[in-house]
């Protein structure tokens, strides 16, 4: 007896050592916890505080000029909204999560500059470990000669791909149409492998007449047609990751339109007529080309990219919907497509290299059916808006943002109000409004789509 309890106690000592191994957290990631400049004469000082040790690749980018650092995956703990003020060589500092596995660190530079040192110096004392950069004045074509080029990396470190930017993927994935399962190779016609092996199967004209029945058979009867799949809705948060997009007193604009996205993806699934794809559904920088790459790869019916904008006055407030157009309806409407433009060179993303056929796309205006049916949208979804928030003048604008050019894709860009009034920040950053205004957008959704099937069976 004495035995027995002795393997069972022994056994229970096993179990709950394999339930703590278990339940114990995951080895945490390294973490940024501060960044700090320091400016003397002909240099300037850049110092990141990390918690652990982490790898790193420095290169250069041109148009407009800037030093990006690649880290791999890191938390960021540095306050949110904070940006470091720009001194020396360095304009601005930005910083957030590139792509999975991959942290990313750009400094916008002043005037042009060569990084002559980049090193890890270990924990001394109160001082945690640091990556630290040294940055010296050069001159423009000094400069350009080092675009591209690996400055400094950790040991170990792969080179990252400049020139052709990692393509974002999104995470939300549509089940398979198993009715008419067809693989993209398949030949049909004349050349279908099928089609092939069902002609030799074929009995000829002599077999068929003796074996023919004595009574006529009755014809099968056709299988039902299958239904047609439901709408595809693309949701696009705007921003992210590196990119904070427009930032508040106490929000950014990248978290707030996550926030209005997941939302919106769980009020439109409840309705049981949509399927739904986030172009993103975490803090994760996208380039604008794959957002709408995105819409297209799936075949999306729609596409709303979701933002919210700032203004040096802290009274304009209201949402606002804008569809493509060459020309820009306002000032203030070129003026923010020009600012969310260049939501790709503020990551890093070197354009420069893409090839004639996404050049294209990102210049050419959307088909004009594509165009009518947007603005179809556009009015409708201003309507519905209209009823449960607070609308800006000319409700609907028009201007030439890149992330609105799929040629083959209704697309909207809806700016849900201004982090820069307290009154419209406050709003947004309330779970409560977030669902009232992804009611109201559902309904333009459903709206839509029931004037669509009507003019279709028309």
């Amino acid at each position: 007896m004495r035995d027995l309890r002795r393997v069972f106690l022994w056994l229970t000592g096993i179990v709950f050592l394999v339930l703590l191994a278990i339940a114990a957290p995951a080895e945490a990631k390294p973490a940024v916890t501060g960044a700090k400049l320091g400016v003397e004469p002909n240099l300037t000082h850049v110092e990141l505080s990390l918690s652990d040790q982490a790898e790193y690749r420095v290169f250069a980018l041109a148009d407009p000029n800037r030093i990006v650092i690649d880290l791999s995956e890191v938390a960021w703990q540095v306050p949110e909204g904070r940006k470091l003020q720009g001194r020396g060589l360095v304009a601005a500092l930005r910083y957030g999560l590139f792509k999975a596995g991959t942290s990313r660190i750009v400094l916008d530079l002043a005037a042009p500059a060569a990084v002559t040192d980049a090193r890890l110096l270990p924990a001394e004392g109160s001082q945690p470990i640091r990556l630290a950069l040294d940055l010296r004045p050069t001159d423009e074509s000094a400069y350009r000669a080092g675009v591209q080029a690996i400055l400094f990396a950790s040991s170990g470190a792969a080179a990252p791909a400049i020139a052709s930017p990692a393509t974002a993927t999104s995470d939300t994935k549509i089940g398979d149409n198993k009715a008419g399962n067809i693989k993209a190779g398949d030949k049909l016609a004349d050349g279908n492998a099928a089609s092939a092996k069902s002609k030799a199967a074929k009995p000829d004209k002599t077999t068929l007449a003796l074996n023919a029945p004595k009574t006529k058979a009755k014809a099968d009867p056709l299988p039902a047609a299958a239904p047609a799949p439901k709408p595809l809705i693309v949701i696009d948060p705007g921003h992210g990751g590196i990119d904070p997009g427009a930032i508040g007193s106490h929000v950014q604009e990248k978290n707030i339109t996550l926030a209005v996205a997941k939302q919106l993806q769980q009020t439109l699934l409840a309705t049981g007529r949509f399927r739904v794809v986030l172009t993103r559904d975490k803090d994760i920088f996208i380039p604008l080309r794959d957002r709408f790459k995105i819409a297209r790869d799936k075949g999306a019916d729609l596409f709303i990219s979701l933002h919210a904008d700032s203004n040096s006055s802290t009274e304009a407030r209201g949402a606002s919907v804008y569809t493509l157009s060459d020309k820009a309806s306002d000032a203030e409407a070129e003026a923010l497509a020009a600012k969310e433009n260049k939501s790709d060179v503020i990551a890093g993303v070197d354009l420069s290299q893409e090839n004639q056929t996404v050049t294209g796309i990102l210049i050419d205006l959307a088909q004009r059916e594509t165009t009518n049916l947007s603005s179809r949208f556009a009015t409708i979804l201003v309507n519905d808006l209209r009823n449960d928030t607070m609308m800006l003048q000319n409700s609907h604008r028009f201007a030439g943002f890149a992330v609105l050019k799929a040629p083959d894709v209704p697309s909207v860009l809806l700016e849900m109000g201004y982090v820069s009034s307290p009154d419209d920040e406050r709003l947004l950053t309330d779970p409560g409004y977030q669902k009232q205004l992804a009611g109201s957008i559902t309904r333009a959704i459903e709206d839509y789509f029931d004037w669509h099937d009507m003019i279709r069976r028309t």
